[in-house]
């Protein structure tokens, strides 16, 4: 048997970052939209695991979330980790839009199709958890506020759809580093900007945003470019995609001439029924 689905990407309409907590993380408060910027991945039977990557850059062995999602689903229900994953990879890494964890979400769904597994959401959701803060994020989709170490999802209504352009340069940027510049300066606000009523802006602030700013001192150039063009703009996360809300027309086409060796693309936030719709395993060709 051989499934297919879209993991799609996110964006951070607003991150706040709090207190490093015992664990090693940072207690977070974030509101997420999912977007059709999206990597396609198909799985299906085999004698062992293996994953195949359409990206060379891309590692593909066990140190990927893909990878390693497969091996801790296998383990928690006792099975033999037998799967071939083709990863067809469209979302940047390191930029800010989930692309490891939204790939290792669907995984997981995929997985559990293939392999009889219940798919229950609160089981796929613990195991999620222990992949990564973001992970369990791509098992709901839509929009969410995200609290915790982003490991709690509370599905809020979607809004109408919003267009976007995103910005992103041609370097990744360190989660790692970002959040270790950072450090545990932080105090969570008992509410997001995005989330008050009558807010005109479709973007909140980031927290980390400075600190991507110190960890990688090139951003500053495509921050300000992406600034001329809209004042509702924003870096997503913790990466180095910015993303522009409320552009003119012509935005796309005149950061694609001042940045030619950056990526510009279009893309829409995605209802929660859509997201479903996209992410939902699918019977690929045999």
């Amino acid at each position: 048997m051989k499934l297919t689905a879209f993991a799609c990407a996110k964006i951070n309409r607003e991150l706040r970052v709090g207190r490093l907590r015992p664990d090693g993380y940072h207690e977070v408060l974030s509101r997420m939209v999912s977007i059709d910027l999206a990597d396609r991945i198909t799985v299906e039977t085999a004698d062992a695991l293996e994953l195949v990557c359409d990206q060379p850059a891309v590692p593909t062995g066990d140190a990927n979330l893909v990878v390693k999602a497969a091996r801790l689903l296998a383990t928690e229900r006792g099975l033999a980790p037998r799967a071939r994953i083709l990863l067809e990879k469209r979302v940047p890494m390191g930029g800010g839009l989930g692309g490891g964890s939204a790939d290792a979400a669907v995984t997981l769904r995929l997985l559990a199709r293939l392999w009889g597994i219940d798919e229950d959401s609160g089981r796929l959701h613990a195991v999620a958890a222990r992949l990564g803060s973001d992970v369990p994020f791509f098992l709901t989709g839509g929009e969410a506020e995200v609290s915790g170490r982003g490991e709690l999802v509370t599905p809020v209504d979607d809004g109408a759809p919003a267009d976007l352009i995103l910005l992103i340069p041609p370097f990744p940027v360190s989660t790692a580093a970002v959040y270790g510049e950072y450090g545990g300066r932080g105090t969570l606000p008992e509410r997001l900007e995005v989330a008050k009523p009558g807010r005109r802006r479709f973007l909140g602030p980031n927290d980390l945003a400075p600190s991507v700013l110190a960890v990688e001192p090139r951003m500053e150039f495509y921050v300000e470019s992406a600034a001329a063009l809209t004042s509702d703009t924003v870096i997503s996360g913790s990466g180095g995609t910015i993303v522009l809300h409320g552009a003119p027309k012509d935005a796309a086409g005149i950061l694609a001439g001042k940045h030619p060796e950056a990526t510009v693309a279009a893309a829409r936030t995605l209802s929660r029924a859509d997201y479903r719709r996209r992410t939902e395993p699918a019977k690929g060709a045999s």
